[in-house]
């Protein structure tokens, strides 16, 4: 009986273990896909504004700016809740959620470019 029980701690603990994997996994991966995004988009915002003679979206009041700062910031925060709400889904499962957080941090990037540049 002991041993039955002690068999059943030990696969949950493994099952634990795989867990954790899943996230570890998609954590890495959500930190370079971002950190790729924001590559890109620094790059196209920097080099594209030397092509534009008159930067139109500079010209917005800076509510539009926050507005967009702080719908960034949820889509951020709300994809980070869904992956650890979800600790054991694998990284197909986790990329739409992945892919939230991209999004997020390409709006962050791009607003805090432009208010910078107010």
């Amino acid at each position: 009986m002991n041993l039955n029980k002690r068999g059943e701690k030990i696969l949950e603990e493994i099952e634990n273990i795989n867990d954790y994997k899943n996230l570890k996994k998609t954590l890495i991966f959500t930190a370079v896909f971002c950190a790729v995004i924001i590559l890109i988009v620094v790059y196209i915002q920097i080099y594209g504004q030397n092509k534009i003679a008159v930067g139109c979206s500079y010209l917005d009041p800076i509510t539009i700016d926050l507005l967009a700062f702080f719908a960034a910031l949820f889509l951020v925060f709300e994809g980070f809740a869904r992956i650890f709400e979800h600790p054991n889904a694998s990284l197909k499962r986790q990329f739409t959620r992945v892919l939230r957080i991209a999004f997020g941090c390409a709006i962050l990037t791009l607003h805090i470019i432009q208010f910078i540049h107010k």
